[in-house]
């Protein structure tokens, strides 16, 4: 009769018992938080999809914005995107930049909640 390296038998007292339990429930920790960052960046990707932005990377975003010429990068978004656009840092994190004043009377006319970085 064999015992599996995975029977309840040698869970019970010993430490590499504890060890398996442990990295399964650290796996499956890190399977949910894969599903939710992988829910979260599509939900934003289907918020953002009406406004157009430069393109960028899957979990990098928009990392051509950062260094010395960050401020020429923004003026020639302005220039390209008339309104506003999305600017994408890292996986699943965007601010809307909204540059236009009639875009702003709207989104700060509107009741509910507002969650801006002003």
């Amino acid at each position: 009769m064999s015992v599996s390296a995975l029977s309840p038998t040698q869970f019970a007292g010993s430490l590499s018992g504890f060890l398996q339990v442990a990295s399964v429930l650290c796996l499956l920790l890190l399977l949910v938080k894969a599903v939710q960052f992988y829910l979260h960046r599509q939900w934003l990707l289907k918020a953002l999809q009406q406004f157009p932005s430069p393109p960028f990377h899957w979990f990098f975003g928009h990392e051509q914005f950062k260094g010395d010429q960050e401020l020429q990068e923004i003026v020639s978004c302005i220039e390209e995107f008339p309104s506003a656009f999305p600017r994408w840092f890292w996986g699943s994190n965007a601010y809307l930049t909204v540059y236009d004043p009639d875009y702003m009377k709207v989104i700060l006319g509107r009741s509910g909640e507002h969650d801006m970085l002003l």
